[in-house]
Parts: C-alpha cells; sequence; structure tokens
C-alpha cells in the first residue's frame, strides 16, 4: 500500500512506499518536513502476512525512504520492535514517540506503551505497558500531539481516555 501525495486541486503529485507497508495507520510531518508513516501489522488473523507489518517508516518530503523502525512481521515489544504502531510524531528536537499497540489485533494482548526514541532512532524508554486503567498505563494507544507547551496527548482507546504526559 503506498502513501499518495496530491496537491491543492486532487491532482495525483506522487506516490512512495509502495510494497513496504500492510496496513498504515499514522502519519506526520515533522518539523524538518520529513513524512512519517506508522505500520500498524494485521488487524484481524485474516490479514496476517509473512514477513510484513509492525513498523515506522521516516521518507523525505519527497518520497526518500530515510529510516526505518521496527522489524517487519515481528509483533513482540522490545527496543527495538513494536507490537503494532499506530502513530507517530516528532518533537522540535528530533525525540520520536510511537504510540504501539493497535487493538483490535490477532495474536496475543498486552505490551501496549507509548515509545520514545532519539532522533536517529535509539530506544531511550517506554512506558504505560499494563492493561489497567490506572494512570499512566495505555490499552491500544492510538493518537499523539503535542501541545504549545511541549506535553504528550495520547488517546488511550482502549481505556476511553485522553492521557496528557510532560
Amino acid at each position: 500500500v503506498p502513501v499518495l501525495m496530491f496537491d491543492r486541486t486532487g491532482k495525483l503529485v506522487k506516490s512512495f512506499g509502495k510494497g513496504l507497508m500492510l496496513q498504515p495507520h499514522g502519519l506526520h510531518i515533522d518539523p524538518e518536513g520529513n513524512i512519517w508513516v506508522t505500520d500498524c501489522g494485521p488487524f484481524y488473523k485474516e490479514g496476517m502476512t509473512p514477513g510484513r507489518g509492525f513498523q515506522v517508516f521516516k521518507f523525505s518530503p519527497d518520497g526518500k525512504l530515510l529510516m526505518t523502525l521496527g522489524t517487519k512481521g515481528n509483533d513482540t515489544p522490545t527496543p527495538t520492535t513494536f507490537r503494532g504502531p499506530t502513530d507517530v510524531v516528532v518533537n522540535a528536537r528530533g525525540e520520536i514517540f510511537i504510540a504501539d499497540g493497535h487493538t483490535p489485533r490477532p495474536g496475543p494482548t498486552g505490551g501496549d506503551r507509548i515509545v520514545k526514541l532519539a532522533k536517529d532512532g535509539t530506544f531511550i524508554k517506554a512506558w504505560g505497558v499494563g492493561q489497567d486503567k490506572k494512570n499512566g498505563e495505555v490499552v491500544g494507544p492510538h493518537r499523539l500531539a503535542f501541545d504549545s507547551q511541549g506535553r504528550l496527548f495520547v488517546a488511550d482507546r482502549g481505556n476511553r481516555r485522553l492521557q496528557i504526559f510532560d
């Protein structure tokens, strides 16, 4: 599934990323104009495709692949792999934040989290792991956004709430 770029009149300008993604889900344009896309993997068992999904891609404004995070086809949450990344945002310092843990999904539950990476993709930390409604835990985090104060807003889909982190 490619990313399609249109101009203001609706004319197709560019297509890129074909063959990389199974289920593109989140899209973000960072402060430098780069385009980030999350591939959350399959929603249902019928969509399982060996060697596809569970990655985050960074493209240049022209559609050139600059960075790939995660391991295609591997949905085990570790510092270098993802459970089901649904969204990505990059702050002014270039730090990368990923909402990880799409629901529904085939396979086991658990491992849902927010992942923070350095500009070069190096793991810094993860939080929110848990399958409860405790403050700070997430289930199926779905959308991310920063406010003008630099706080991270997380749409905690499984818990039906919005959480705000410093």
